[in-house]
Protein backbone atom coordinates (compact mmCIF):
# COMPACT_ATOMS: atom_id res chain seq x y z
CA UNK A 1 0.00 0.00 0.00
CA UNK A 2 1.32 3.44 -0.91
CA UNK A 3 1.52 5.84 1.99
CA UNK A 4 -0.29 9.22 1.82
CA UNK A 5 2.82 11.18 0.87
CA UNK A 6 4.63 8.53 -1.18
CA UNK A 7 4.74 10.63 -4.34
CA UNK A 8 6.37 13.55 -2.52
CA UNK A 9 8.78 11.16 -0.86
CA UNK A 10 9.72 9.61 -4.19
CA UNK A 11 10.40 13.02 -5.76
CA UNK A 12 12.44 14.41 -2.85
CA UNK A 13 14.43 11.23 -2.18
CA UNK A 14 15.20 10.82 -5.90
CA UNK A 15 16.36 14.44 -5.99
CA UNK A 16 18.57 13.69 -2.99
CA UNK A 17 20.05 10.60 -4.65
CA UNK A 18 20.74 12.54 -7.86
CA UNK A 19 22.48 15.37 -5.99
CA UNK A 20 26.30 15.57 -5.93
CA UNK A 21 28.20 13.39 -3.49
CA UNK A 22 29.29 16.34 -1.35
CA UNK A 23 25.63 17.16 -0.80
CA UNK A 24 25.02 13.60 0.43
CA UNK A 25 27.70 14.05 3.07
CA UNK A 26 26.36 17.47 4.02
CA UNK A 27 22.80 16.12 4.35
CA UNK A 28 23.89 13.15 6.47
CA UNK A 29 25.98 15.40 8.71
CA UNK A 30 23.33 18.11 8.84
CA UNK A 31 20.49 15.83 9.91
CA UNK A 32 22.44 15.10 13.11
CA UNK A 33 24.14 18.50 13.48
CA UNK A 34 20.84 20.37 13.49
CA UNK A 35 19.90 18.67 16.77
CA UNK A 36 23.27 19.73 18.19
CA UNK A 37 22.54 23.29 17.03
CA UNK A 38 19.29 23.21 19.00
CA UNK A 39 21.17 22.06 22.10
CA UNK A 40 23.66 24.91 21.62
CA UNK A 41 20.82 27.43 21.22
CA UNK A 42 19.31 26.05 24.44
CA UNK A 43 22.57 26.75 26.28
CA UNK A 44 22.72 30.23 24.75
CA UNK A 45 19.12 30.94 25.81
CA UNK A 46 19.89 29.71 29.31
CA UNK A 47 23.01 31.88 29.54
CA UNK A 48 21.11 34.88 28.19
CA UNK A 49 18.34 34.39 30.77
CA UNK A 50 20.77 34.63 33.69
CA UNK A 51 20.91 30.86 33.93
CA UNK A 52 17.29 30.39 35.02
CA UNK A 53 16.72 26.66 35.32
CA UNK A 54 13.38 26.49 33.41
CA UNK A 55 15.07 28.02 30.35
CA UNK A 56 17.57 25.18 30.33
CA UNK A 57 15.23 22.36 31.31
CA UNK A 58 12.15 23.08 29.19
CA UNK A 59 13.72 22.65 25.72
CA UNK A 60 15.82 19.66 26.81
CA UNK A 61 12.87 17.93 28.48
CA UNK A 62 10.65 18.70 25.50
CA UNK A 63 13.12 17.25 22.99
CA UNK A 64 13.78 14.19 25.13
CA UNK A 65 10.08 13.55 25.65
CA UNK A 66 9.39 14.07 21.94
CA UNK A 67 12.06 11.52 21.03
CA UNK A 68 10.78 9.02 23.60
CA UNK A 69 7.12 9.38 22.64
CA UNK A 70 7.88 9.19 18.92
CA UNK A 71 9.77 5.94 19.46
CA UNK A 72 6.88 4.52 21.50
CA UNK A 73 4.39 5.54 18.82
CA UNK A 74 6.60 3.99 16.10
CA UNK A 75 6.43 0.65 17.89
CA UNK A 76 2.64 0.87 18.03
CA UNK A 77 2.03 2.11 14.46
CA UNK A 78 4.79 -0.02 12.90
CA UNK A 79 4.87 1.73 9.53
CA UNK A 80 7.79 0.55 7.40
CA UNK A 81 10.33 3.15 6.38
CA UNK A 82 9.81 4.29 2.81
CA UNK A 83 13.31 3.19 1.84
CA UNK A 84 12.17 -0.35 2.71
CA UNK A 85 8.68 -0.06 1.22
CA UNK A 86 9.58 1.33 -2.22
CA UNK A 87 12.56 1.51 -4.48
CA UNK A 88 14.21 4.76 -5.47
CA UNK A 89 16.33 4.43 -8.63
CA UNK A 90 19.92 4.60 -7.38
CA UNK A 91 18.88 3.94 -3.78
CA UNK A 92 18.70 6.54 -1.03
CA UNK A 93 21.38 8.69 0.56
CA UNK A 94 21.01 6.97 3.93
CA UNK A 95 21.33 3.21 3.81
CA UNK A 96 18.05 1.88 5.13
CA UNK A 97 19.80 -0.95 6.94
CA UNK A 98 21.43 1.66 9.23
CA UNK A 99 18.15 2.87 10.73
CA UNK A 100 15.34 1.28 12.71
CA UNK A 101 12.53 -0.36 10.76
CA UNK A 102 9.69 2.02 11.69
CA UNK A 103 9.16 5.54 10.43
CA UNK A 104 5.97 7.16 11.78
CA UNK A 105 6.52 9.67 13.38
CA UNK A 106 9.99 11.03 12.66
CA UNK A 107 11.90 11.26 15.95
CA UNK A 108 14.34 13.84 14.55
CA UNK A 109 11.42 16.02 13.44
CA UNK A 110 9.64 15.60 16.77
CA UNK A 111 12.73 16.61 18.74
CA UNK A 112 13.48 19.57 16.48
CA UNK A 113 9.90 20.87 16.72
CA UNK A 114 9.97 20.43 20.50
CA UNK A 115 13.19 22.42 20.70
CA UNK A 116 11.86 25.06 18.30
CA UNK A 117 8.57 25.63 20.12
CA UNK A 118 10.16 25.63 23.58
CA UNK A 119 12.94 27.98 22.53
CA UNK A 120 10.60 30.35 20.71
CA UNK A 121 8.32 30.53 23.76
CA UNK A 122 11.30 31.33 25.98
CA UNK A 123 13.15 33.65 23.58
CA UNK A 124 10.83 35.08 20.96
CA UNK A 125 13.59 36.81 19.00
CA UNK A 126 14.96 33.51 17.71
CA UNK A 127 11.63 32.14 16.51
CA UNK A 128 12.44 32.53 12.79
CA UNK A 129 15.82 30.83 13.25
CA UNK A 130 14.51 27.83 15.20
CA UNK A 131 11.54 27.35 12.87
CA UNK A 132 13.91 27.35 9.88
CA UNK A 133 16.20 24.84 11.62
CA UNK A 134 13.24 22.56 12.40
CA UNK A 135 12.01 22.73 8.80
CA UNK A 136 15.51 21.90 7.55
CA UNK A 137 15.64 18.94 9.93
CA UNK A 138 12.32 17.62 8.66
CA UNK A 139 13.24 18.12 5.02
CA UNK A 140 16.60 16.42 5.52
CA UNK A 141 14.88 13.27 6.81
CA UNK A 142 12.94 12.96 3.54
CA UNK A 143 15.91 14.07 1.42
CA UNK A 144 18.18 11.32 2.78
CA UNK A 145 15.37 8.82 2.18
CA UNK A 146 14.36 7.58 5.63
CA UNK A 147 10.96 9.27 6.16
CA UNK A 148 7.80 10.10 4.29
CA UNK A 149 6.69 13.76 4.48
CA UNK A 150 3.71 12.71 6.63
CA UNK A 151 6.15 11.12 9.12
CA UNK A 152 7.84 14.50 9.42
CA UNK A 153 4.53 16.32 9.80
CA UNK A 154 3.42 13.91 12.53
CA UNK A 155 6.76 14.42 14.28
CA UNK A 156 6.35 18.19 14.06
CA UNK A 157 2.87 18.04 15.60
CA UNK A 158 3.98 15.77 18.43
CA UNK A 159 7.10 17.82 19.13
CA UNK A 160 5.30 21.17 19.01
CA UNK A 161 2.73 19.99 21.55
CA UNK A 162 5.40 18.64 23.89
CA UNK A 163 7.49 21.80 23.48
CA UNK A 164 4.58 23.99 24.61
CA UNK A 165 3.62 21.67 27.48
CA UNK A 166 7.22 21.52 28.65
CA UNK A 167 7.60 25.31 28.84
CA UNK A 168 4.29 25.72 30.64
CA UNK A 169 5.16 22.95 33.10
CA UNK A 170 8.68 24.23 33.79
CA UNK A 171 7.44 27.79 34.29
CA UNK A 172 4.88 26.57 36.83
CA UNK A 173 7.34 24.56 38.92
CA UNK A 174 8.77 26.45 41.83
CA UNK A 175 12.51 25.91 41.77
CA UNK A 176 14.25 26.34 45.07
CA UNK A 177 16.37 29.43 45.25
CA UNK A 178 19.17 29.89 47.72
CA UNK A 179 17.94 32.09 50.55
CA UNK A 180 19.43 35.54 50.30
CA UNK A 181 22.06 36.34 52.86
CA UNK A 182 21.25 39.16 55.28
CA UNK A 183 23.39 42.21 54.64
Amino acid sequence: MLEPSADWYREIAAWGTASPGWMHGLALFGTQALLAAFAALTLLAWWRADRRLPVLLAPLLAAGAAWLFSELIKNIVRQDRPCLAMRIPGGTIKNCAEVSAWSLPSSHSAASAAFAVALSMLWRRITAIVVLLALLEGFSRVFIGVHYPHDVLAGFLLGAALGAVSVLACNNVRFRQKPSQPQ
